[in-house]
């Protein structure tokens, strides 16, 4: 710095420099240009992590196309008379096409009625359910006594041998849990409907339902034929809540098969008579849309199916819709009624959707159960250069009458468009909690910069870990092998 004084009388001194000035000057200028020689080579670096990305969503439009899911829609039957003497030809059962889809199977023990089942008869049974599981079919059991709707002198006379049948089917039952999915009543009653039997009153049914949830393994869903008796042996006139749902317990597992579905204003008997005064007690049978309201809480979390029957004004189209999609129906018998699966046939739904137009029978065998659809997806690239992560965004909406009864697997997969490589992100979402006519926004964080640079197909894969089968989307994409196709994210460099 250069500095100046003056003599006494004023008279101006000559201008010196300080010897130290140069020095200064010096360091200053190093101070400031290593900072930037530091920034700029650290932008070099930093420019080669950089990853900057973008995404072309695909379209999601909504297919009406039906769907082959698991553990929906409409169901067979196949009745077997299990004697000592009993022969099987199960060449048809083997020979179907491997695939998704309801069976129900009927085992009559009407000839252990007074005895324990023979091994002989367990060994048949034995051999039917692994012929059965070969097919890959979800599989709802229900043993009886008696098939012509009368139980006299068919069922045992003692509840402990109805209690002894159960353990010793239960001991066959868990061996084939990944395909058996509901096992319906407790095994008396005309045509195994818990009703007509001199066995059931009211003690014994909590006494044979508590036995043979304790017999059965808790992934295998139970059944009881109303409400009526889920309250009953629940002792509760509340349906069961989400804290309770799926947590293997018997109020957890326990859920309806009504084999008189809209056939009357009491559905045959299922529900209190309109003329009936209101019941005093919470167990006792209730009014129809009061029981209709009692489903619509409690199968949110438990399956619900049977038959529809006999053809009246309560299973027209119109209010048969109204009532299937409150109760959550999600499986029906395939065959019966016929006269009101034809008349649902010649029916035609009306609504705002893409399935305006469609015969009623199609609509509902596309209701049934769940129904996902793809409604978007999308992805939100790092908010700054520091940042590493990116946000992949999913939408999910159930149209369908119910929820899913299963837990499924659900994954995001990348698959690089050059080398084929795939990366599989498991989703910790569960979808039983979709409930019908909600959404469901799946959110999936992506480290970038774990990534190499490129384009990558994202997907996303949905499977029944019991099945082993995947589940489809209702959406005009389609499915790949590595599920159905969100969009196109492309990574890239800053040099790029």
């Amino acid at each position: 710095m250069d500095y100046l004084a003056d003599f006494p009388d004023g008279t101006p001194m000559k201008r010196k420099t300080c010897p130290m000035n140069k020095n200064k000057k010096k360091r200053i200028l190093l101070l400031l240009l290593v900072p930037c020689i530091l920034l700029l080579a650290g932008g070099v670096l930093l420019s080669r992590k950089l990853r900057f990305v973008t995404y072309i969503p695909v379209p999601n439009e909504e297919s009406t196309a039906a769907l082959s899911n698991p553990c929906i829609g409409f169901y067979q039957i196949h009745g077997y008379l299990l004697e000592d003497t009993s022969s099987f030809d199960l060449s048809g059962v083997h020979s179907l096409e491997y695939g998704p889809g309801l069976v129900l199977l009927q085992f009559n023990l009407q000839s252990y009625a007074s005895s324990p089942i023979s091994q002989e008869g367990l060994v048949l049974l034995d051999q039917i359910l692994s012929a059965w599981q070969s097919t890959g079919r979800q599989l709802i059991v229900r043993f009886l006594y008696d098939w012509d709707g009368d139980v006299q002198g068919k069922e045992p006379e003692e509840l402990s041998r109805v209690l002894e049948h159960m353990t010793q089917t239960a001991q066959v039952l868990n061996q084939y849990v990944s395909c058996i999915y509901i096992l319906q009543g407790v095994y008396l009653g005309a045509w195994g409907e818990m009703h007509s039997s001199p066995l059931l009153d009211e003690e014994n049914l909590i006494t044979l339902i508590t036995h043979l949830s304790q017999v059965t393994d808790e992934r295998i869903y139970l059944s009881v034929r109303t409400p009526a008796q889920w309250r009953t042996i629940v002792r509760s006139p509340l349906p069961l809540s989400r804290e309770y749902a799926f947590c293997g317990s018997l109020s957890g597992r326990l859920g309806l098969y009504n084999d008189g579905m809209l056939g009357s204003a009491s559905d045959v008997g299922t529900y209190a008579e309109p003329e009936a005064s209101a019941s005093l007690s919470s167990y006792d049978k209730w009014g129809r849309q009061r029981e209709i309201d009692f489903q619509n809480a409690l199968c949110a979390y438990v399956p619900n199916g049977g038959e529809v029957i006999q053809d009246n004004p309560w299973n027209d189209f119109p209010q048969a819709l109204i009532d299937l999609s409150a109760i959550h129906a999600s499986y029906l018998n395939s065959q019966y009624d016929r006269e009101v699966l034809d008349k649902w046939a010649l029916s035609t739904y009306h609504g705002n959707d893409p399935y305006d137009g469609m015969d009623g029978l199609s609509y509902i065998s596309r209701h049934l159960g769940y129904r996902y659809v793809l409604r978007e997806s999308s992805l939100a690239g790092p908010s700054s250069p520091l940042e590493e992560e990116a946000v992949c965004t999913i939408l999910l909406e159930n149209v369908g009458f119910s929820v899913s009864y299963r837990p499924f697997a659900i994954t995001l997969v990348l698959e690089q468009t050059d080398t084929g490589t795939q990366t599989l992100i498991p989703i910790p979402a569960d979808l039983r909690l979709l409930s019908p006519g909600g959404q469901m926004t799946l959110t999936v964080p992506l480290q970038i910069r774990d990534y190499a640079t490129g384009t990558y197909t994202l997907s996303l894969k949905i499977m029944d870990p019991a099945s082993g089968f995947p589940i489809c989307l209702a959406n005009e994409t389609g499915s790949g092998k590595t599920g159905y196709t969100l969009g196109t994210l492309t990574i890239r460099k800053l040099a790029q």
